[in-house]
């Protein structure tokens, strides 16, 4: 075989151990530096970030155009910030990839592509999904809150706690470690109403805007009651003195009868525990706070009235 054609296969055979990747060192590790020329000149390879191909035809796209980022920053790299928030499964891979390393190195971001240092940022700092070097989920919310459009902010942070089980005190520990982030005063209070129980954008509103008012007595979120089924069940808020409970039903939800009917077999088992549950709509919490609060404690006063004279 031609010894042209050997270094042709053997920067293929590269390409197919790596994912469809190399690093111009790695090429010039198994072909001469004329091949490698020969080969990104014509095409043959083309660059995804600065001294990194992939063959012509093998899209750099999802995460191979991730690892590609990552082979560019090289030592020890994590994808961060928005960018680990689609790894982790919360968000469309979209825009630049964001990545972090130690402040002490020198690695500069291209197009497309953007470097964050930290100080003490490690090995220790990376975990690994998809043989993905990524930030955890906690660093990962509280580093990419102020590239989020301020909408989305607090919607992200609490869906993400909802569905991924992620525990409060990470992101208390990952807010403290950033003490200069933008927008902290609201990640914090974010935090704050996470660790209050608070698992939808509505109930953080309802919080907010109706059940944080001095005008109510204190009450808890998510308070777990073991319901005569034998299943337990949450309370999105509840006050335990008096044993009532309000329910926030979504835009999106409990429109149909099915829905209307659940919610009611949901809250005949709450009263068979002894609990009396409100419901209160998207459009109510939005609209008049000062009437949904007005409810709450005109109920409040009777239950508290009821359970002392019994």
């Amino acid at each position: 075989m031609p010894q042209d054609d050997v270094h042709h296969r053997a920067v293929y055979e590269l390409l197919g151990r790596q994912h469809g990747l190399a690093t111009r060192q790695d090429l010039l590790r198994v072909a001469p530096r004329s091949i490698v020329d020969n080969h990104v000149d014509s095409g043959r390879l083309q660059r995804v970030f600065p001294h990194v191909y992939t063959a012509r035809g093998n899209p750099a796209a999802g995460d191979r155009r991730l690892r590609a980022a990552v082979l560019c920053v090289g030592g020890t790299t994590a994808l961060s910030h928005t960018t680990a928030l689609a790894v982790h499964g919360l968000r469309e891979l979209s825009g630049v990839v964001h990545t972090t390393i130690t402040a002490s190195r020198k690695s500069a971001g291209t197009q497309g592509l953007v470097v964050h240092r930290r100080n003490g940022f490690s090995d220790a700092d990376v975990t690994w999904i998809r043989g993905l070097p990524v930030t955890p989920l906690a660093d990962s919310l509280v580093a990419a809150w102020p590239l989020l459009p301020r909408r989305e902010r607090r919607p992200a942070v609490v869906d993400a706690v909802r569905t991924t089980g992620l525990d409060a005190a990470a992101l208390v520990a990952a807010l403290a470690s950033r003490p200069t982030i933008g927008g902290r005063r609201e990640l914090a209070q974010t935090i704050a109403l996470i660790a209050d129980g608070v698992r939808s954008e509505l109930e953080a509103m309802g919080v907010l805007a109706v059940f944080r008012h001095r005008s109510l007595p204190r009450s808890v979120g998510q308070r777990a009651v073991r319901c005569p089924d034998g299943i337990t069940r949450h309370l999105d808020r509840a006050w335990e003195e008096v044993m009532l409970g309000v329910e926030l039903d979504g835009a999106a939800f409990h429109s149909s009868a099915r829905d209307r009917t659940d919610d009611l077999a949901r809250d005949a088992l709450f009263a068979a525990a002894g609990w009396l549950v409100l419901r209160f709509t998207y459009a109510e919490v939005l609209r008049d706070p000062d009437g949904v609060r007005a409810k709450v404690l005109a109920v409040y006063a009777v239950r508290l009235q009821q359970l002392r004279a019994g």
